[in-house]
């Protein structure tokens, strides 16, 4: 048997119906707008990281290549020194005596440093066997200062040197009192002299190595001076002009000894620079094309 319901009862359990259906589909538009907005968002924040990673990656290569730039623009050049070569160069601090040189040479080259801003220049002074190691082995980027009259060809065969600038003489000292009154060689024959240990004498190497002029090597000017002043050599190879400079610290004066006239031999003063650093030989030699020599101390000519 059928049941029968009444008509109000069907009209309100189809509105009711109706009521669900409708918001079943606005749950479902709701769903769809939320989950389309969340995918947009996603999107958005996506595009919005790569294009902070972009910026930032662009940044660093800018950065990076500045840097590589800067390196590439300045080049370091280490130049070796002695101690002492005045007025040229000289140390005026025992503690750190590579950053304490002063002189006519360090004069030149900090002018040089401010016309040619592209090379940092470093100092590094060092006992003359140690120099004469590291110019062997090739390890230095130049030396100050020398002449080809002192440099080895094995020397020669790994640096250049630059265009010359003062030319010096070197002397023979005696005590004020010697019969020793010339230089030639006849008359050094079998003579003692003092001469500053590792340093070379040029032409007189040859006499000096087979002791037809004996030697007596010491490791400064100062020790030189007590032993010709103390009559254990009979003459000493001085440099007529940082002499002067020289016997200012020690307890000596020119009253104590004699230069004699004639010298042993003259030389020019040149920078020894490693043939690896060709540029900056040709960049220091147009510098000196341009630029007089500084303060040039009475007696000694600049080379012409």
């Amino acid at each position: 048997m059928i049941k029968k319901y009444p008509a109000t009862r069907i009209i309100r359990n189809k509105k009711i119906a109706d009521n669900n259906l409708k918001i079943g589909y606005i749950n479902s538009v709701h769903l769809f707008n939320i989950t389309y907005n969340y995918s947009d968002l996603r999107q958005r924040m996506n595009t919005n990281f790569l294009k902070t990673i972009l910026i930032f990656c662009t940044l660093l290569a800018f950065t990076c290549a500045e840097a590589n730039a800067g390196q590439t623009d300045t080049q370091h050049i280490k130049i070796i020194f002695g101690y002492k070569f005045p007025p040229f160069y000289t140390v005026t601090s025992k503690n750190e005596p590579s950053k304490s040189l002063r002189g006519l040479f360090i004069d030149m080259l900090e002018n040089f440093q401010k016309q040619y801003s592209n090379y940092k220049l470093e100092y590094r002074c060092l006992p003359r066997a140690r120099i004469g190691k590291q110019i062997n082995n090739g390890e230095a980027d130049a030396f100050a200062l020398t002449s080809p009259m002192f440099t080895s060809q094995e020397t020669k065969s790994r640096y250049n040197i630059s265009l010359p600038m003062w030319t010096i003489e070197d002397h023979l000292l005696v005590r004020r009192d010697s019969t020793l009154t010339t230089s030639d060689l006849e008359h050094m024959t079998g003579r003692t002299i003092a001469v500053l240990h590792g340093n070379s004498y040029g032409p007189l190497d040859e006499y000096l190595s087979n002791g037809i002029i004996k030697t007596h090597p010491v490791y400064s000017t100062k020790l030189v001076l007590e032993l010709l002043y103390n009559k254990r050599v009979d003459a000493a190879i001085c440099n007529k002009t940082t002499l002067p400079y020289l016997l200012k610290e020690s307890s000596h004066t020119m009253d104590d000894f004699r230069m004699l006239e004639k010298p042993l031999y003259a030389y020019k003063l040149h920078l020894l620079v490693n043939r690896k650093n060709s540029t900056f030989l040709d960049d220091f030699n147009n510098f000196l094309k341009n630029n007089p020599l500084p303060g040039v101390p009475p007696g000694v000519p600049p080379v012409k």
